[in-house]
Parts: C-alpha cells; structure tokens; sequence
C-alpha cells in the first residue's frame, strides 16, 4: 500500500475550497501550506536558506520529506491541491491548472496560534459541561462526571492497545501514528517503557517511521538517561546515535530529534536536565560542518522552548548563555541565505525573556533597529523583519511608546505586506489603550481588502489579552461596536471569518443572533461557516449548541466545517459532539472520503472525551478494516490520551515566523507544526 499523506481538516479557512487530506508522522495536518522557499527568490520577498546538503559526516545525503506515490486524494501523485488547500503555498511549484495560496492570510496564523485562546481540553474536561442526557430543551443543566479519561484508562486501555497495533504491523500510517499517540501520553506501561518501543524503529527503512520515532521520544517527556542520551546522540550524529540509527544520522532525523530534545527538556524541572539538552543544541547550532539549514533551525526553535526559570543562580547562568548562543547566531553578519536561518533566533530569543527579564529592553531595541533596516548590518531578508516585528510584540510592555512607535511605523509603511500584518498583531498583543486606539484607527481607515481581517484579528487577541489580565474587565463596548458594525456590511468571506473569530475573541455576544443566522444560511461556505462556529464558542454562546449541532450532523461531505463544529461544541461544552463523531468513525469502513475519516478522528482527539475509547480501540484492533481507518483510530486515542493541555507543538507554532519555513519546521504535511 503507497505511503498516503492525509492533510487534516482542522485549518478550516486553509482547506476552504478543496477536501484534499494528508496523513504524516501519525496525525494531522493543522497549519498553512508549502511556505518553504523554493529558490534563490522566496515568496513574497523572503530569501530563502541555502541549499540543502546532507551532514559533511560519512553516510547519506539529507533525505527529502516523505513522499506519497500513487495519486490517491492527497498523494502527490494525484490531482493538486486548490486553492485555500495546504498541498501547495507561494512556496510550492504549481502544476498545470493549480492555483497558489496567498501566504499572508491571516488564516494561517489563526491556525497556527488558535490553541491558547482556544483551550480546549480545559472546556471539554470541566466536569459542568452537557451531555446528550441533560435536558438542553427546558433549559436545565445537571453537572456531568468529567468526561477527562483517568490514568487506569490510559495505562490499562489505551496503551495496551497502541501496544498491540504497533507490534503487529509493519504498516507505515498505523506505525507512525501509534507511536505519536503513545508519546503524548507521555507515561511509561508497567510492561514496557515508551523509548523501548520507540527506538528499533529508528532502524526501520521507511524514513518516515525513523524521523517519527526520534519526535516520540521528545513528545513523550520523559527524561531519563537512556532518552537524554539517545536523542541527544542523535542530534550530534554521534557514536551513540549512529549505534541507534544504524548509520550515520540523515539531517532529517537530527532536525526531528533536535525538536524532540527541546520538548523534553521543556517538561523538565531540572536544570541540569535543561542545561545537558542546551550544550547539545549549541553545539549542533555552532557545528560549520552541517551544512542543513533544517538541523539550524531545529536547534534554534528547540533552545527557544527550553522554558527555563530565573528562580536560582543556575538557572539565571544557564538563561544568560542560551540566549547569548542565539544572540551570537543572529548578530553575524550573513549572506541572503543564512539570514533565513537568523530570523528564527528574534521569536526565540523571546520566548526565553519575556516582557520582565533585565535585558528584553536591550533586545526589543536591536529588533526594532533591525525592523527599519538602521541595523548593524544590511538585512536582505524580509524573514528577518517579520520576526522583529512578532518578537518586539513579547516583549515589549504596554507603556513603552518608543517600541509602539517602531511597529505603527511598521504597519504603516513597510514594503513586505506580511511584516504590516505581523507588527499590526504585535501591537495587539503589546496592549495598552495607546495600541487600541491605534488599532481603531487603522481598523476604520483601512479599505476592504487584505488589511481588514488582520487589524480585526489584533483587535479580537488585544481585547481578549486585557479581558485575561483583568477577568474583572468590563468589555470595550466601542471596540465590540466596531467590530460588530462591519460584520454586519461584510460580504467578503475572508473578511467575515476574521470578524467572527475577533467579535469570538473580544466576547461581543450582542453579535451571536447575527452570526448564527449567517452560519446556518452560509453552510456552504465551508471555510467562513467554520470560523463562524469558532466565534460562536469563543464568545461562549451556549444558545448557539443546537445550530451548532445541526450544522455538525448534516456536514459529512463538508469535513472542514464538520470539524469546527464538533471543535465549537467541545469548547462549549456540550459532549454530544463526541457521542456523535465516534458513532461515525465505528462505522468508517464505508467512508469514501478520506478527508471525511480525518475529521472524524482529528475532532474526537482534539475533544478529548474518555467515552470514544472502547469503540476507538476496537476499531484499532480490527484487523479486517482498511489501514487508514484504523490509523485514525490510533490519532483520536492519543488526542483522548494527550497529557497536555494543549498540543505538543503549539509551543512551536506560537508567534513563530511560520514564513521562514524549512521542511522539518512546515512544509504542508511533514514538518512539526503539520502534526495533530
């Protein structure tokens, strides 16, 4: 059977036209297309990295992605994607007859973004929300058990059943997504540990199954010796490693494995555990002799998510050298192709600081220097302005005129139409009434095109932010007027799913009768109906559950739609969305759609309720069903199972400049970020 990439259906307004699927890795597709830049020219000004060798060490080439064969929906070897599907961005080299995503959508930051103003899992565990058997007609509500399932459940049902489905097959989809399922559980099986499943697969043929594996491990969070030093030798494509791999490490694997260290290092509290990953990631960071820019840039993403504290001296020491690594990355003085490198270190580098820390200040003004190109050096790259811009917006505080000025500037007159987009949500998130009435004015100034959804998404995130400081807040009745003012003249579909998930975001719940009244009359329209749903939930509507449910059950053929409906029913808190997806999958088998099959599982993962697992595990287990139902089923067990409260590469997708992308970061079906 062909190795088949299924893209998921969760990035509603990127999979707005076409139900092209792709499955990878065992999950998911959640973000934007093919943003890897192609040639010496990338999209939209950005200069793409440097060709991509493989490591100057004894033993192959850099292996490409994993590519499908066979022409099935979502293979490569089928039809192209079209337009709003993620098989092919600007970065992406069009067939005859396809049509190229506009990168800078605000939609696909939205996707890669949502989850922390989402907070699912939260919404779906809280043991008050309604099941099928309340009376939701007459107006009561009786408190539910928590529908959260319990450590027995995962260590008795569901990993026994991972277990058995991976040792049975050789099959690359079951495979990989077992072992992913298995990893965000994050727990080690009295019978077995999760790295002694893992790690013989890291010799296994299928690159694919060996670059998933090294990713597990890091997933999974467990920090033993045996993890530290097998990832660890991995990254540096050392003895241990290669005694792992069974040859010399291919820069893929070494990228996976540098983004698993960063996750593992992340759920540590240890320094020393933190300060071992760190001298790894530095020294595959500073190696001149890995000539991948994939390896570089998982180096830099996973020193960014380390999350180290300042409480103690060692932890202050450890701060000060990573980001004094990342630093002396990004102050070289580089050609057109190392800066796309560069530009991931300016978001890294804030994730470590903050607003608070003693040196953001120093920082915040390098980027802002840097932002209208009166930098040390002169920065080719539009790569590298928009990751000042997204970085200035963590840490810079809501009084700090000098930075607001710096990012209106940038809105206002940058020449690279993403780094306006990016500094109009940096003011946002710095806050402040000074950003809101900026953000107003530009909101009313600016005419009905690109520029509208992204000034109504900064407004949406800066109300949302100020209403999560202050839950004593009264709402910006004049912000929520405005927004609800052009919902109403809006006629643009891009347009109108932006209002919805700001009027979501900002909590303007006099625009729910309206919103309702333009989902159930606009179902059609997949990709603006889906984030309709989502602003209804946002905004916690609870007398939107019964349209919502309506719109989920009748949405089959529209799976886009189907999964942000089910996600809106989650997030307000009615369980009936997985008593109703988990009735389908069990009857998969009969499903055509491949994308239809992905919604199913994405949906009931991403809801998380413990009841899916017995019709779940069965289907697992069913040997008489096709492959891919049965991978499905393995990718709603490890999203019921998932330890965190979000997913395990939303630390990497946050204000992360998904524009300079490299394959093993996103590229539309096998990066980090394209992984349920």
């Amino acid at each position: 059977m062909p190795n088949v990439l299924l893209r998921a259906t969760l990035c509603a307004g990127i999979l707005a036209f076409t139900t092209h699927t792709a499955f990878a890795h065992g999950g998911q597709y959640r973000g934007p297309g093919d943003v890897v830049p192609p040639g010496p020219t990338g999209p939209g000004g950005s200069t793409p990295g440097p060709s991509e060798p493989g490591p100057t060490t004894p033993g192959p080439g850099d292996p490409t992605a994993p590519t499908p064969t066979g022409g099935r929906p979502g293979s490569t070897g089928g039809s192209g994607p079209g337009p709003g599907n993620p098989g092919g961005g600007a970065g992406h080299t069009p067939g005859r007859g396809e049509i190229t995503e506009d990168l800078t959508e605000w939609t696909f930051w939205w996707e890669f973004n949502k989850d922390r103003y989402l907070g699912l899992k939260a919404a779906v565990h809280d043991p008050g929300a309604i099941t099928s058997e309340d009376e939701i007609f007459l107006g009561m509500r009786r408190r539910a058990d928590t529908l959260k399932p319990t450590s027995g459940e995962i260590l008795n049902d569901v990993l026994p059943a991972l277990r058995r489905a991976i040792d049975a097959t050789n099959q690359n989809d079951i495979v990989s997504s077992c072992m992913v399922a298995m990893a965000k559980a994050g727990a080690n099986h009295p019978g077995f540990d999760l790295v002694d499943v893992f790690a013989p697969r890291l010799q296994r043929p299928q690159q694919e199954v060996r670059e998933t594996a090294a990713l597990a491990i890091g997933i999974a969070g467990i920090a033993g010796e045996k993890e530290l030093d097998l990832l660890r030798g991995l990254v540096l494509d050392d003895a241990t490693g290669r005694a792992a791999y069974g040859k010399a490490v291919d820069a893929r694997t070494r990228s996976f494995a540098a983004y698993g260290l960063g996750l593992l290092a992340r759920r540590s509290t240890n320094v020393g555990t933190k300060e071992i990953v760190f001298e790894a990631l530095q020294r595959a960071l500073g190696d001149t002799s890995i000539g991948s820019r994939n390896v570089k840039v998982a180096a830099i993403q996973a020193i960014g998510v380390l999350e180290i504290g300042s409480s103690t001296p060692a932890d202050q020491r450890l701060l000060e050298r990573a980001v004094d690594c990342l630093a002396q990355c990004y102050g070289r003085d580089a050609g057109p192709g190392e800066q796309l490198v560069q530009s991931h270190c300016p978001t890294a580098i804030a994730r470590l600081l903050g607003r608070d820390h003693a040196t953001s200040r120093e920082f915040e003004t390098s980027f802002a220097n840097d932002l209208r190109g009166k930098g040390r050096f002169a920065r080719t790259s539009h790569d590298i302005a928009r990751s000042c811009a997204l970085a200035i917006g963590q840490l810079a505080r809501p009084d700090d005129e000098a930075m607001r000025a710096v990012l209106l500037d940038a809105y206002r007159g940058h020449k690279d139409a993403q780094t306006r987009w990016f500094a109009a949500l940096a003011l946002a998130q710095i806050g402040g009434k000074a950003s809101r009435d900026a953000l107003l004015q530009a909101f009313a100034e600016g005419s009905k095109n690109q520029q509208k959804p992204w000034l109504a998404l900064a407004l949406g995130i800066l109300e949302f932010d100020r209403r999560a400081r202050d839950t004593q807040a009264e709402p910006d009745r004049l912000l929520g007027e405005r927004l609800q003012e052009a919902f109403t003249e809006a006629k643009d579909p891009s347009l109108v799913g932006a209002l919805a998930i700001a009027l979501g975001l900002s909590r303007t719940t006099d625009a729910a009768p309206a919103m309702r009244e333009r989902l159930l009359g606009n179902a059609a329209k997949e990709a603006m109906a889906g984030y309709l749903c989502i602003g209804l939930a946002l905004m916690r509507d609870r007398d939107a559950g019964e349209d919502l449910f309506g719109v989920l059950r009748a949405s089959e053929r529209r799976p886009t739609l189907l999964a942000q409906a089910a996600v809106a029913l989650g997030k307000l808190g009615d369980k009936r969305a997985a008593e109703e997806l988990q009735s389908r999958l069990a009857g998969a088998s009969g499903i055509s759609s491949l994308a239809t099959m992905a919604a199913f599982a994405s949906a009931i993962g991403s809801i998380g309720d413990r009841r899916s697992i017995l019709v779940l595990k069965t289907m697992l287990g069913n040997a008489d069903l096709r492959d891919l139902p049965r991978a499905f089923a393995a990718v709603a067990l490890g999203g019921i199972a998932d330890k965190d409260p979000l997913p395990w590469n939303s630390c990497f997708g946050a204000d992360t400049n998904y524009r300079a992308a490299v394959e093993t970061l996103t590229n539309g079906s096998t990066g980090i970020l394209d992984i349920l």
